[in-house]
């Protein structure tokens, strides 16, 4: 019923500093697991990091083209994560089935 097992996910994310680069790859891990996973998911631990890239891309923006020039910068970074998972396996546990047989005046009275 209970697994503890380790993943491994590949992630890229994408930012204006390298704080929020990082954040849009953490915020994609949740997600992720859910869909790939279907299981409940307890807890989600990262244990390792490992950079695959990290660029910084500097430019010039203006306003119509020509006024106000100011120099931006965007920093794009692709991860490998991973991670120890701990969740409870539905497959395993056997639920008891049960038919109930109501009158209506129980239905409406259930109701409530």
């Amino acid at each position: 019923m209970y697994t503890e097992l380790k993943h491994t996910l590949s992630l890229s994310g994408t930012g204006e500093s390298k704080e929020k680069a990082f954040n849009d790859v953490f915020s994609q891990i949740k997600p992720l697991v859910a869909k790939t996973f279907s299981n409940i998911i307890l807890q989600i631990e990262p244990q390792e990091v490992e950079v695959v890239s990290a660029i910084e891309t500097s430019y010039t923006e203006k306003f119509l083209g020509i006024l106000f020039p100011r120099k931006r910068t965007r920093y794009d970074i692709a991860v490998n994560i991973t991670l120890h998972l701990r969740m409870i396996d539905l497959t395993a546990i056997e639920f008891e089935k049960r038919d109930e047989k109501l009158s209506a005046v129980q239905r409406v009275l259930r109701m409530q």
